[in-house]
């Protein structure tokens, strides 16, 4: 998979937000190693941060159209807010279904590592609006609060953010030692790999209506469920990936 990954900011005159911590050198540090831990998985990643910009407009642009002109798969950026001090917690902004998913997934790890759940939000910002892939904007934590700064480490929070976007955080893994349930929350399609729905042969996709289903094994793979049905009765195939966003494991 090819990540695009931005640095919020870090590109005057756009520059971030000050606090106990300067949010460009969090940034910084949270990018650097989330691009380094991505590719040591075997991804491709294009870092997204521009080196100059005429305004904070083109500055945004910029980040967006890097992502566009190399075709990443989905695009982040990273960002820290500041408020009133008072303030904390995490929070991930998206805009398409697509990318709800995948930022609810990243917003799950981050979380356990003891930040405040602030949840998913809908906000148009430019680097959501303006990418043509599956994009996320996350604010791990607010660099002026002393809660979160006392929680923060760089390190940890890259491995949270990979591992809510590729899967591969330990508790992700749904043991088959017992048969599961999947509970389809919103009509989707079961298709046979990860790919977008788009790309797949149409008598690949089969769809799948809100309900209950018994499976023998799940786990979470890149923004899906890849579960094993006890019998050959969809699509002449026991094994389907379905998008996490439309469903989950009970």
């Amino acid at each position: 998979m090819k990540f695009g990954i931005d640095m919020g900011h870090n590109c005057p005159p756009d520059t971030g937000a000050l606090g106990i911590k300067k949010e460009d050198i969090l940034t910084k540090e949270v990018g650097t190693l989330l691009i380094q831990k991505l590719t040591a998985a075997g991804h491709t990643v294009i870092d997204c941060t521009p080196k100059t910009a005429s305004t904070v407009t083109d500055s945004l642009l910029q980040r967006a159209n890097k992502a566009n002109a190399n075709n990443v798969n989905i695009f982040v950026s990273i960002h820290f807010n500041a408020f009133n001090s008072k303030v904390n917690g995490t929070e991930v902004f998206a805009i398409s279904n697509a990318s709800k998913g995948i930022a609810q997934s990243v917003l799950n790890e981050i979380v356990k590592l003891g930040f405040n759940n602030r949840g998913v939000k809908n906000t148009s910002l430019s680097v959501l609006r303006n990418t043509h892939m599956p994009a996320i904007l996350v604010e791990c934590c607010f660099c002026d609060s002393q809660t979160d700064m006392d929680i923060f480490d760089a390190e940890k929070m890259a491995e949270a953010i990979k591992d809510g976007l590729i899967g591969e955080s330990k508790e992700d893994t749904v043991k088959a030692d017992k048969e599961r349930v999947l509970e389809i929350t919103t009509s989707t399609l079961l298709k046979p790999s990860t790919d977008q729905s788009s790309d797949l042969p149409k008598e690949s996709l089969i769809e799948i209506p809100p309900g209950k289903y018994s499976v023998l094994d799940a786990r979470f793979e890149e923004h899906h469920y890849w579960v094993k049905w006890p019998d050959k009765t969809k699509g002449n195939r026991d094994t389907h990936f379905v998008f996490a966003g439309h469903c989950k494991i009970v």
